[in-house]
């Protein structure tokens, strides 16, 4: 990135190509914080709601469970 200029006692400016480089990297990282708040999200709801008891596997009830949250979540999150 050799669009990089900075004036004596100002901001740092970038040219055009840069700024819209800037501008698509800022747009995929917000896009990736809403997927990850969202996973966030209905992971403790789901969860919260589903889960029973704490063991090394869950069962059928709450697999169950768990799908029909995600589903419902996703479904009213679109």
């Amino acid at each position: 990135m050799s669009s990089l200029s900075q004036k004596p006692n100002s901001n740092l400016e970038f040219d055009e190509a840069t700024q819209k480089e800037l501008g698509k990297f800022l747009e995929s990282e917000n896009a990736r914080m809403r997927i990850q708040s969202s996973i966030h999200t209905f992971t403790d709801l789901c969860w919260d709601k589903c889960i029973n008891k704490i063991s090394n596997k869950i069962d059928r009830s709450e697999e169950v469970c768990l799908t029909n949250c995600v589903e419902r979540f996703l479904d009213t999150s679109g």
